[in-house]
């Protein structure tokens, strides 16, 4: 008996050896399918083994195989394939030579098809954009073919898609200069959406600025220029030296005492038939940008770069508080970085916190004595300012010459800004035999402009004069370089 019984054991541990090694019924005739080139035969029994036996992690490698190789189905190979990693290294060398070769395969034609795009044929966009997809659908987890996408996606305006292919590179490698790409391209778009709000809207807009523009302290001349004649002029009952001026179209009374308006009232509302749609739409893309640009904020704190461009979305956002906290914030984290106190100063000066605005402009030259951006804004604050108080003594009839004070404060930042901006030019153009104002921007010119119209404004007619003179040199000499 114990003889015939280990007969019998050896005969069945020999039959269960010959099963193992010849696989199941399924995987053998999705071999034989295979072999026989009919692909979707093969990958029903493949998918009925795996069902079976989902650790036969040869069945899996067959059907990924098969779907990618055979029948173009990289997402049904790229499935697969993830399964078999799951299982085993075995395969792994095979894997990889197999998503490389459909990945470059399919790369390369879609770059061929994008270098044939034309005005006249953008078809191949879409041509190209299928290659790239099935690119990505090979090898998923590579940025490459998302930079791509994105170039093709951008080419024919498709936004969402855009963005999309430069999240997935921010994901797959963090790569803040694909990112930030993305978020400028989210700018770009709200900057275009807003200038179809007013190019859609100009009669409407024209007229919602005048009546904001003529307000108390308007001179009765400013008010003709700016609004027309009054439909009537009527003498106040109560004072005779006052005397209403009736704008029916805008239910708008403007009362005028000694040449200046006294008071405004509006007597009904009126329907300026703004359409606010593309205002909307171009928010919506500002405040995206802001999220991606607070993203690369969080890596990449000292990023000059990104906090001006952050900067822009909140302001374009028009969530100058927020962002004001924000960069409070970015301050006391990292109170060496002299562009989040001067980003700071740039939003205290938004609200008109000119003291506060000033504070941060001077940290922020501690830190960096040169900083000429710095000193020129701490110049313009104050010249802002100076420009408020004469714009509010004119409104309450105050003579006051306090706004002077503001603009006296301005020039000495504003001459030292334009003395390194010479010295540096002269530097530069000692090497070449140039004229140093060539070596100039139109943006550095307007510094001498600025300096000349301060000038103007403090009755110094020969300074004013000469910075103006100087102004125009430099832009002639820069246009003609």
């Amino acid at each position: 008996m114990k003889k015939g019984y280990r007969g019998l054991v050896c005969v069945l541990l020999l039959a269960g050896f010959i099963i193992q090694g010849c696989g199941s019924s399924d995987f053998t005739s999705g071999k034989v399918k295979e072999k026989s080139g009919d692909y979707t035969g093969a990958i029903g029994y493949y998918e009925k083994e795996v069902q079976k036996n989902p650790t036969n992690y040869d069945a899996w490698f067959r059907l990924g195989l098969v779907k990618g190789e055979k029948l173009n189905d990289y997402e049904g190979m790229d499935a697969a394939f993830r399964e078999v990693e799951k299982l085993t290294s075995d395969k792994k060398d095979e894997i990889y030579a197999c998503r490389y070769t459909a990945w470059a395969n399919h790369l390369n034609a879609g770059v061929e098809l994008f270098k044939r795009v034309s005005p006249d044929s953008s078809i191949y966009y879409d041509k190209a954009i299928e290659e790239y997809k099935k690119s990505a659908a090979a090898w998923p987890d590579t940025s490459l073919t998302y930079y791509f996408l994105a170039q093709a996606y951008q080419g024919k305006d498709d936004v969402e898609n855009t963005i999309l292919c430069q999240k997935k590179i921010w994901e797959l490698d963090h790569d803040k200069d694909s990112y930030k790409r993305a978020g400028r391209y989210l700018v770009e778009n709200g900057l275009k959406k807003k200038d179809e709000f007013r190019s859609t809207n100009v009669e409407g807009l024209r007229i919602q600025k005048n009546l904001k523009d003529i307000d108390k302290g308007s001179y009765e001349s400013d008010v003709e220029r700016i609004l027309g004649k009054p439909n009537s002029k009527v003498k106040n009952k109560r004072n005779r030296k006052k005397v209403d001026w009736k704008y029916n179209q805008y239910g708008l009374t403007l009362t005028i005492e000694g040449g200046r308006v006294v008071n405004k009232k509006f007597t009904r509302k009126i329907d300026l038939k703004i359409d606010s749609t593309k205002y909307h739409d171009a928010v919506a893309y500002f405040n995206r940008a802001v999220d991606i640009f607070e993203e690369v904020k969080k890596v990449n704190p000292k990023d000059n770069e990104n906090l001006n461009l952050l900067l822009q979305a909140y302001y374009e956002a028009d969530r100058i508080q927020e962002a004001t906290d924000a960069f409070k914030l970015a301050v006391d984290n990292d109170p060496g970085n002299k562009m989040n106190h001067y980003i700071l100063g740039l939003l205290y000066r938004t609200v008109n916190k000119n003291d506060e605005a000033i504070g941060e402009f001077n940290e922020a030259i501690k830190i960096d004595p040169n900083f000429s951006d710095a000193l020129y804004d701490i110049g313009a604050t104050y010249y802002n300012w100076g420009v408020k108080l004469k714009k509010i003594g004119q409104e309450k009839g105050d003579e006051s010459m306090d706004y002077k004070k503001k603009f006296e404060s301005a020039l000495p930042w504003m001459i030292k800004v334009a003395d390194m901006k010479t010295k540096n030019a002269q530097e530069t153009a000692s090497k070449t035999g140039q004229d140093w104002r060539t070596q100039l921007s139109p943006e550095d010119s307007r510094i001498w402009e600025s300096i000349g119209t301060i000038y103007a404004l403090l009755g110094k007619t020969e300074q004013a004069t000469t910075a103006l003179d100087e102004f125009d040199k430099i832009r002639k000499a820069i246009s003609n370089k």
